[in-house]
């Protein structure tokens, strides 16, 4: 009886001495999990589209990644919301398309969700499509006195194509270009105090008319960017050109802040095949964005043609993407599919589904998955076959059924924000 309280009163010690550690333990294992848990929080972004069209035959928002391939993105991403910013100044976004693209309605909607999350470092790449008598992106004007032909990858010709997928050449001896950016939010937005812009500068002179510029730098044998020391929305471009020479493709506007980068570059009618009609000049202007996503929007146009010929359109698609990784190889490509839209029965306004919008999906996804590129496989999330009825009905296309209205284009930017930051968080949830 003795040995056994003797026992029992070590037993007792031994529970006395270590029951406190083990509370003290515990305790602080679960304050280092909530700190965890209250980090990951602050550092993921809570977003939901403004509407929810609860399209019947809808697939969940998301990006297929099976390779994590855009984890690198994420990290830089997440240097920009937190204390690490320093050593992310700015990620670098091009997303190249068609009609949809140009229209910048889609992506203006993505770049400014992405400047209100990330940071906006200014409007960034800008075309000159009023020039050319196209429509123009959003956020800004560009104005001339002179006379411009033009070319552009749907239908080349000897003006050099360059960074937005088209070239202007005026034949003067000089030139002036405006550039203004449109506040829509709140005033000062898009003010910028450096121009980036790109040209033909073997056989032109730029000046930049503005009393504020305190350096001028030559980037490349294509690009010069002039620095101001002051803010502004306004800015007069010069040329002069000796052989009355003068081509202009397009200009760059940042602010020197932190921020994304959100690049489009759309040029209404565009195929692959037309994008890998361009020279070299064209690839390394978009790698002197260093660009750390490419994000690819075509394919339908490609379903307006009467057939798919589902070899060229895999090989169009493969050449593409080489000539991107070529010039640009630390960039990482994500495709997106098209929605479908519908399809002419004769001469009539298009009244019928396009049901090859669902053949072009199907290679497009199918050459990501066997390359093991993400993608974000809109047309499934849209609906997919027979969506366009219901896309039509919700009041989301224009006349011709196949352009949509404004409101259908930012809804589309708003999934696509929402697909992106949901792989971001689940990227600091693995990582924190």
């Amino acid at each position: 009886m003795i040995r056994i309280l003797k026992t029992y009163s070590i037993i007792t010690c031994l529970v006395l001495i270590f029951f406190p550690y083990l509370t003290v333990t515990v305790s602080a294992k679960y304050r280092i999990n909530e700190k965890t848990a209250e980090k990951a929080l602050t550092d993921t972004v809570v977003y939901k589209p403004s509407a929810d069209y609860k399209f019947a035959k809808a697939t969940p928002n998301v990006i297929i990644d099976r390779d994590s391939s855009l984890y690198g993105l994420f990290g830089k991403l997440n240097c920009l919301r937190t204390s690490a910013g320093d050593s992310v100044k700015t990620v670098s976004i091009v997303h190249i398309g068609d009609s949809h693209i140009q229209a910048d309605f889609f992506t203006g909607t993505t770049r400014k969700l992405m400047n209100h999350y990330f940071g906006n470092p200014g409007r960034g790449l800008i075309a000159p499509n009023r020039l050319m008598k196209s429509n123009n992106g959003q956020h800004y004007r560009i104005t001339s006195t002179n006379r411009w032909k033009h070319s552009f990858v749907v239908k080349p010709n000897d003006i050099p194509i360059g960074i937005t997928g088209l070239g202007l050449q005026t034949n003067d001896m000089t030139a002036d270009i405006n550039i203004l950016t449109v506040d829509e939010s709140f005033p000062g937005e898009w003010d910028f105090n450096k121009v980036t812009a790109y040209c033909n500068f073997d056989k032109t002179d730029i000046y930049l008319c503005h009393p504020n510029v305190v350096r001028t730098d030559s980037l490349s044998q294509f690009a010069r960017a002039f620095l101001l020391d002051t803010m502004t929305n306004n800015v007069e471009i010069n040329f002069i050109s000796s052989e009355k020479e003068i081509s202009v493709s397009g200009f760059h506007l940042s602010n020197g802040k932190g921020g994304v980068f959100y690049h489009s570059i759309g040029v209404n009618g565009a195929k692959f095949f037309n994008y890998n009609q361009c020279s070299e000049d064209f690839y390394q202007q978009i790698a002197s964005l260093n660009p750390d996503l490419v994000i690819i929007s075509l394919g339908t146009n490609e379903a307006m043609l009467k057939t798919v010929d589902s070899d060229r359109l895999h090989s169009d698609i493969s050449e593409f993407v080489f000539n991107i990784r070529h010039s640009s190889p630390n960039t990482t490509v994500i495709f997106t599919t098209p929605v479908e839209t519908f399809a002419r029965a004769g001469r009539r306004t298009p009244a019928v589904p396009n049901h090859r919008a669902g053949k072009i999906r199907d290679i497009i996804v199918n050459f990501a998955e066997t390359n093991v590129y993400p993608y974000w496989d809109l047309y499934s999330i849209a609906g997919g076959k027979g969506s366009s009825v219901e896309w039509n009905k919700k009041k989301l296309f224009v006349k011709d059924r196949i352009h949509l209205t404004r409101r259908g284009y930012e809804y589309q930017g708003e999934l696509l924000f929402e697909a992106i930051v949901k792989s971001y968080n689940q990227y600091i949830k693995a990582n924190t």
